[in-house]
């Protein structure tokens, strides 16, 4: 998250108490129309960050990072989406090079959704 997001946009709104009183930068959230969103993205392969996100032909987006997940057994990426193309369960491509690779939107966490590990 840099200066150009906001909580809302990176889903940290639930930090964010905009009843609890005055705070540096509370109006400025407030008239923001917080039209991105941080998804969460798995694909087949791994990516480096910093790719574009293609929606058909559009650039919608960007990479923030990526990696493998050992754990889920696939490539993940985090990337900045419009509000309306981060849902779960949407295909997006990422730019790679002379490719467009398929990559998901998916629900977090990736791993041990149901908490089973830490609940033992």
């Amino acid at each position: 998250m840099t200066h150009e997001h906001d909580p809302v946009e990176a889903g940290l709104d639930f930090a964010v108490k905009l009843g609890k009183g005055d705070f540096f930068g509370r109006s400025g959230l407030q008239r923001r129309a917080h039209t991105r969103r941080l998804a969460c993205l798995t694909l087949d392969s791994v990516v480096m960050g910093g790719e574009p996100v293609f929606s058909a032909d559009t650039a919608v987006g960007y990479v923030t990072s990526a990696a493998y997940g050992y754990t889920v057994g696939s490539g993940i990426a985090y990337a900045w989406l419009p509000a309306e193309l981060a849902e779960p369960g949407r295909t997006v491509h990422i730019g790679y090079f002379d490719r467009r690779i398929p990559a998901t939107v998916t629900a977090e966490p990736l791993f041990d959704p149901a908490m089973t590990r830490l609940k033992g």
